[in-house]
């Protein structure tokens, strides 16, 4: 969401480095963010405390949905492989 969606839904005044700092990653990764509006809603009652606090959980949501797209590739690559190796399978490389 864009600063100036958050401020046109949100009652609380807030910075735009605040903004970008704080809230945003929060809107982005964190679980009780669902949409825009719970968002701002969320913000209107806790302020920007309420943000700082659940900070933690959204930066831990964001590691391990970066984990999962390094293992989901891995993943991937090890399909690939084994589809390689199934008997018919052009060969990845050809040694000569």
């Amino acid at each position: 969401m864009m600063y100036s969606e958050f401020t046109a839904l949100a009652k609380r005044p807030i910075t735009e480095d605040d903004y970008h700092k704080i809230v945003e990653p929060v809107y982005n990764y964190h679980p009780a963010c669902t949409d825009k509006p719970t968002t701002a809603k969320l913000y209107d009652l806790g302020g920007l405390q309420l943000f700082r606090d659940m900070t933690e959980t959204a930066a831990r949501v964001c590691a391990l949905e970066a984990e999962a797209d390094g293992l989901n590739k891995r993943l991937a690559e090890i399909k690939t492989e084994l589809q390689a190796m199934a008997p018919g399978a052009m060969p990845l490389n050809e040694e000569g």
